[in-house]
């Protein structure tokens, strides 16, 4: 446990409570992606996980919280906050079942991951696609400066297999713009009632995945604590029992033999036998020490680390509010002038302007050619004009002093 908002283990979790665990993960995700960026611009392969950031951070999700279901019945940011899950109607059982622990990680790691992954998709396909009303405004935050109607028709007509199966996929691509700001509301809704029913105290969960797993949020008792300390110790006791005694045996073996054998040499291997049996009880110790030891601190180093950035987050945000303080406003800027056609040998523009025009994913690490203008990846821009000395898109003379990076406000 981490944090302990009060209250004793009988008594029902606040919804404050309940709610800080639910936004520790995103505050976490939003570290990790930092963290890769950082590590990004001194190693070039880092690069790489930024563009699985939703993957990898899946799999931080299944292992925290794999592990911290299975020994404690509580998630990660639950246990954090001294919450542990249980069964919303007991029938002679207060701990979950099995089955319940498994779903619960499923829906842990894979309605993340998946919502995720719908958005990206949504923002990416109503750049080039008619808009969905009042619903989509918010969604659609990266689709204000698309390309427009025309021009995404004909790219999706020069990109398709040709034909009716050009169709069908403008089609289903038009139908999930259009449907996909509902679907998100609905969810939204549902789950601002399920809030809403638990904090007036007419609902025992506030999520409706909780309610359909038949599992309730409780505090976790003194008593928890000490058991699930005592299984752990247990556990660890009987490992270190098992391969300590794997690693006397094949010794004791050794000295038998030599013992069969006879001979004067029989003393000199019991004692080698002995060093070896040493040699090897300490190597088990020293590998099973440090693995219980990144197991009990890397939960608290991790968090650590979230409210770390939390607090750099904050401490720039105050500064430059306060540099911002007694200034006058400056004018606002005039409307950006109409977006050129890029010239016939270069390379094109995406239709998602937040898409890089060389690889065609998600701009990350992003950098501008001070000759054409045009944003890249800070690696395919240095490749490339390392390789071809000019700007991919319009073809002007470019050098390595020329690919300058730009750098987003958090």
């Amino acid at each position: 446990m981490f944090v302990n908002l009060g209250g004793d283990e009988s008594s029902k979790p606040t919804y404050f409570e309940v709610v800080a665990a639910d936004r520790l993960v995103p505050s976490l995700k939003a570290a990790v992606i930092y963290a890769l960026s950082v590590f990004s611009q001194r190693h070039p392969w880092v690069h790489r996980l930024l563009n699985y950031d939703d993957e990898v951070f899946a799999l931080l999700t299944l292992a925290l919280d794999g592990h911290s279901l299975f020994s404690s019945d509580s998630t990660f940011s639950d246990s954090l906050y001294g919450l542990k899950l249980k069964p919303l109607r007991p029938s002679g059982a207060e701990r979950l079942s099995r089955r319940q622990r498994w779903l619960l990680l499923a829906c842990q790691v894979l309605l993340p991951y998946l919502r995720a992954k719908t958005e990206k998709a949504y923002r990416h396909c109503a750049a080039s696609s008619p808009g969905s009303g009042v619903l989509g405004l918010a969604l659609r935050y990266s689709a204000s400066q698309g390309v427009a109607p025309e021009e995404a028709d004909d790219g999706a007509a020069g990109g398709g297999s040709g034909g009716e199966g050009g169709g069908w996929s403008r089609r289903l691509q038009r139908a999930f713009v259009a449907s996909y700001p509902w679907i998100h509301a609905g969810i939204e809704g549902v789950t601002f009632a399920y809030h809403l029913t638990y904090l007036l105290g007419a609902s025992p969960v506030h999520q409706p995945v909780l309610h359909a797993l038949g599992v309730t949020m409780a505090r976790t008792s003194a008593k928890d604590l000490m058991d699930a300390e005592k299984a752990k110790q247990a556990r660890r006791q009987a490992l270190l029992a098992s391969l300590l005694g794997a690693a006397a045996a094949a010794p004791a073996a050794g000295r038998g033999a030599g013992a069969l054998s006879g001979g004067g040499s029989a003393t000199g291997q019991q004692r080698a036998a002995a060093l070896v049996a040493a040699a090897r009880a300490g190597l088990v110790r020293g590998v099973l020490g440090a693995r219980w030891l990144l197991e009990d601190h890397t939960r608290s180093a991790l968090i650590l680390a979230v409210f770390g950035f939390k607090a750099l987050e904050w401490w720039y945000t105050a500064a430059e509010d306060t540099l911002a303080k007694g200034k006058a406003l400056p004018l606002p800027p005039p409307p950006p002038p109409p977006r050129p056609l890029p010239p016939p040998l270069g390379v094109g523009l995406p239709a998602d302007p937040s898409d890089c025009p060389l690889c065609r994913k998600r701009t990350t690490n992003p950098a501008v050619l001070a000759t054409s203008g045009y944003v890249f990846c800070y690696p395919c821009a240095f490749a490339h004009v390392l390789a071809a000395g000019a700007c991919p898109v319009s073809g002007l003379a470019a050098g390595l002093d020329h690919v300058r990076k730009l750098y987003e406000a958090a």
